[in-house]
């Protein structure tokens, strides 16, 4: 939740006359077969007092401590891979013994009653001091097996396979990494599962970058020893990420979600400043983009090198953060890079990276920071080195069965009000919530999007906090929070959020002061609120802007479920002084909605479709060409929450 004075200011809308205003502008758009919409009623604004901002920006938290059993310190955290869990993360804590796998399950509404937390216990192998096991929930349908990497082991938890009496699932454990046992701050990489159940992971034995390789484990039931895949890659050190305050740091690895056979990894040494390299496991080769030739092409004083932890976001752009405190992106299928270097007045160390379709989401350690960048700005261009043969070469691990003690109970949230910054640069704009001011929660690590609300929403993990045993000096919980940061910017996948404040019913709306009236977004969600409905749940779709000749058109596609309430299609024109409309057609092409020639926007909608495919025709009436962009929305019943909350 997010609190500003300067970035998107303007008036903001009280509750009650916003939902009247909706209602009245849904009443007037809303048409039968062939009725005729009125764009501006859509987009009609009612002037209502300012509201009262604070001098510093501000930024509002939810925390929740769980118990520690000597693992106080969460490390890596997700959602999953797909999100399809959007009312729960997983985290898996990095020190201490025994180590865990937690499970958070939140209800839809985050303040309104209590977190359910389950935890797994690791093995013995598993207690590394200063380790990072860092997790990624399966692809299966059930979503049952949980992945751990851990200095000496890859660990699998089975949590559909329990016992009730003892409380235990199934746990299977991979010795692949035995260098590990004897060096408690041995490399630890990221984990990647592909859509057959492939586990990637990245080493470099002895933290020797001659050494290194990727991995790829394909798990079998108690098969004792299981052979492994290795693509040696030495000299770039994969797997290594070791200069940080949170050493060892995580040494990235994913697995693209357009083609399984591309594995993306981070190498801190290649060529002195490291690189994102591409793994073709079909082929047995290697491309690499150099983060020298970055800083070669990046412009005056910038200097790019040892890359992190590395996510794909959905599109296949890869966005990677590194030791100099940067952001970067790269799109292998363009050679696209873009870098954007961290605000750093307290310095920058970055730990995790969490794309999120318009926005990517990030920790800095050493600043305690959790921060989301809105990404602008000019791209370079940086070729690939490669393609290179690399060596495929099994290897067998041993396996060992075990077993997972479990526990679980009930978290209540905690609120809290800290400190906020935005800085808006060439290459973005930087949000950003100090966890620390004034609060006690410091290093955050892993960092996920929070998929069940709107973008620039995001779980993080607390890497220490203040909540200390007096006697002893060790910490008593294990911390995870969220934060809601603040995207005024026009989003191209916006998720529909219509619980403005997360459930809180303070007397200080959470979100008044984030000065709604200039964005038209009531709810922070990224859907203007002329077509934001407070009981449905919209999907959007936001296109790039299209070209539109005088007299022309263009075709969208729209497609309605058997549930679907509504289909609305939006265009927006740059010409003032164009005339657009949109003319809806059924699957059998008949017409079911018009909008009148209108200046700038035009707007349609169906209400109660039939299932199918609908076409959304946009018309330029006018005799000058211009380019529109369209927005495309089919608004379906809410979900109910599927999580139990406390009683």
């Amino acid at each position: 939740m997010w609190i500003f004075p300067t970035h998107c200011s303007g008036r903001t809308t009280d509750p009650t006359l916003r939902q009247h205003n909706h209602s009245r502008a849904v009443g007037t758009v809303l048409v039968a077969a062939a009725s005729v919409l009125l764009a501006s009623a859509a987009f009609a604004q009612i002037t209502l007092p300012t509201v009262p901002v604070p001098a510093t920006p501000q930024a509002r938290l939810i925390e929740w401590d769980l118990p520690a059993d000597l693992d106080a310190s969460p490390g890596a955290m997700v959602v999953d891979t797909q999100g399809d869990d959007k009312s729960r993360i997983w985290f898996v804590t990095r020190v201490g013994g025994p180590t865990k796998v937690y499970r958070l399950d939140f209800p839809k509404s985050l303040m309104k009653a209590n977190a359910r937390w389950t935890s797994y216990d690791l093995s013995l192998n598993a207690i590394v001091t200063g380790g990072l096991r860092k997790i990624r929930p399966s692809r299966d349908r059930d979503r049952r097996f949980i992945f751990v990497r851990t200095g000496a082991t890859l660990e699998r938890v089975d949590t559909k396979n329990c016992t009730t009496t003892p409380r235990q699932c199934d746990l299977t454990v991979w010795l692949d990494q035995p260098d590990g046992l004897d060096d408690p701050f041995i490399n630890v990489s990221d984990v990647a599962v592909d859509d057959r159940n492939n586990v990637f992971t990245t080493h470099s034995p002895f933290n020797d970058p001659k050494l290194s390789y990727v991995q790829r484990l394909t798990p079998a039931t108690s098969q004792s020893p299981l052979t492994v895949t290795r693509w040696l890659v030495p000299g770039g050190g994969a797997g290594l990420c070791t200069v940080s305050i949170t050493e060892p740091c995580i040494a990235g690895i994913d697995v693209s979600p357009m083609n399984r056979n591309l594995v993306y990894f981070s190498e801190e040494r290649f060529a002195g400043s490291g690189a994102i390299t591409e793994l073709d496991t079909f082929y047995n080769k290697v491309r690499r983009w150099s983060f020298a030739d970055v800083t070669a092409k990046c412009g005056v004083g910038c200097s790019v090198f040892g890359p992190r932890q590395l996510n794909i976001g959905r599109s296949g752009k890869i966005w990677v953060v590194t030791g100099s405190g940067h952001l970067v992106s790269l799109d292998p299928r363009s050679n696209k890079v873009t870098v954007h270097q961290m605000p750093n007045d307290d310095g920058a160390d970055p730990f995790g990276v969490a794309p999120d379709d318009d926005v990517i989401g990030y920790t800095n350690s050493l600043a305690d920071r959790v921060g989301m960048l809105i990404p602008r700005g000019n791209t370079i261009t940086v070729l690939p080195m490669g393609p290179t043969p690399v060596t495929q070469a099994p290897a067998d691990v041993d396996t060992t069965p075990g077993d997972a003690a479990v526990d679980s109970n009930f978290v209540r949230p905690e609120p809290k009000t800290v400190e906020g910054r935005v800085t808006p640069k060439d290459d973005g704009i930087f949000v950003e919530a100090l966890i620390k001011n004034p609060n006690d929660s410091f290093h955050p690590l892993g960092i996920s999007p929070a998929k069940g609300k709107a973008q620039g929403s995001f779980f993080y993990a607390v890497g220490a906090n203040g909540r200390l045993d007096p006697i002893t000096g060790a910490a008593l919980t294990n911390r995870v929070g969220f934060v809601r940061l603040r995207v005024c910017e026009k989003q191209k996948f916006p998720r529909d959020d219509d619980d403005r404040d997360d459930g809180w019913e303070g007397a200080d709306n959470w979100h008044d002061s984030h000065r709604h009236g200039d964005c038209h977004d009531f709810d922070d969600d990224g859907i203007d609120d002329g077509q934001d409905s407070p009981t449905g749940r919209e999907q959007v779709q936001r296109n790039d802007a299209t070209a539109l000749p005088a007299g022309g058109s263009v075709d969208h596609t729209l497609t309605a479920s058997p549930t679907t309430l509504a289909l609305i299609a939006v265009a927006e024109a740059d010409n003032p002084l164009a005339q657009i409309g949109i003319d809806i057609y059924n699957a059998a092409g008949i017409l079911v909605a018009r909008s009148i020639p209108a200046p700038t926007v035009a707007v349609a909608q169906v209400v109660l479709p039939a299932a199918g495919t609908y076409t959304c025709r946009v018309r330029n009436y006018s005799a000058v060409a211009t380019n529109y962009t369209p927005t495309l929305i089919v608004r379906e019943p809410q979900v109910l929450n599927d999580i139990d909350p406390l009683p």
